[in-house]
């Protein structure tokens, strides 16, 4: 797989020469959460409500506290400063602080174990709608009203017509898909001899073995000093999976007869918050170094303990068991 991230990167780089960086970013990103909609799909049609909520803040996670991380720490040991579009971070860290309020909005409503409640099925479909609304309204804000702002100052001619790279992107990133379902189907036995528990599986190692060529990716353009389109692959990721992903899989899952909803566990969605936060603040100034690098990587560390030791109850929905 690890060849493929070269090759990924390098239909990305020629994208972003034909578009612009961030939309080369949103571009890979698009591609790399199509698999994950799928996989969402069929997870949901056994009715493991648990394991697609696992994977979707796993994702989140995974990309904006190591991926990021890596390519300021990378990227910084290479350049010792690196400049980015502040427009794009501070307008995707504006819409994941807005994603964590649907996070808690059902939690006064029910407990985490009562996910049959019929005002956090409500609360979280309407939650849903208003998310994917905003998605669609960032979209229209970086491709329309606002695209001048994301032109590249240092343009760079591509090396291949535009519907090739598109096609060579999609055939790869299908490639890609194949293979990372032999590697999570291979993690069941993993599980077993190893004695790790499936939270931290689905939470941790899911979200960076599914997503290893894309984070690959994200960490080669950083070093090349292409941080506006490894910021477009790390936080864009982040914000399309909170924003557009998650919410995806609770109107797919209405329109399956299965509950799923935004109820995410107090721990998990008080780390969420945190990482907002600290994610906020390192991209506050539009220059990165390995120090920035560093402190997200850690941040990722500490809540991977965290993960490593929560205890997530089992719990029914529809007379069905689903756990994780």
């Amino acid at each position: 797989m690890v060849p493929l991230a070269s090759l990924l990167g390098d239909f990305t780089e020629d994208l972003a020469a034909h578009t612009n960086q961030v939309v080369g970013g949103l571009i890979n990103a698009s591609f790399g959460n199509a698999v994950e909609v799928v996989v969402s799909i069929q997870a949901l049609r056994s009715n493991q409500i648990r394991v697609v909520q696992a994977s979707m803040v796993g994702s989140i996670f995974s990309n904006l506290l190591l991926v990021l991380g890596s390519c300021f720490f990378f990227g910084g040991l290479k350049i010792k400063e690196q400049k980015y579009n502040s427009t794009f971070a501070t307008a995707s860290m504006a819409l994941l602080a807005l994603s964590s309020v649907a996070l808690v909005l059902p939690t006064p409503f029910a407990q985490y174990y009562e996910v049959d409640d019929e005002d956090v099925l409500k609360i979280s479909r309407l939650s849903s709608l208003a998310l994917i609304f905003t998605y669609g309204q960032l979209l229209f804000f970086q491709l329309y009203t606002h695209a001048k702002f994301f032109h590249d100052e240092d343009d760079e001619d591509a090396q291949l017509p535009f519907p090739v790279g598109l096609g060579g992107l999609t055939l790869i990133t299908y490639i890609i898909s194949v293979l990372s379902d032999y590697l999570v189907e291979s993690l069941d036995g993993f599980c077993s001899e190893s004695g790790i528990s499936k939270t931290f599986v689905g939470l941790i190692i899911l979200p960076i073995v599914g997503n290893a060529v894309e984070h690959i990716t994200a960490v080669s353009v950083a070093m090349k000093d292409k941080m506006d389109l490894a910021i477009g692959v790390a936080i864009g990721s982040s914000v399309q999976i909170s924003l557009f992903v998650a919410p995806l899989t609770v109107l797919i899952g209405w329109s399956m007869g299965r509950d799923m909803t935004l109820n995410f566990p107090p721990f998990e969605t008080t780390l969420f918050i945190l990482s907002i936060i600290i994610v906020a603040i390192c991209i506050s100034y539009p220059r990165s170094n390995w120090l920035e690098g560093s402190l997200l990587i850690t941040t990722y560390i500490l809540v991977a303990v965290g993960f490593w030791h929560e205890k997530v109850a089992k719990y029914q929905t529809d007379g069905m068991p689903s756990e994780l």
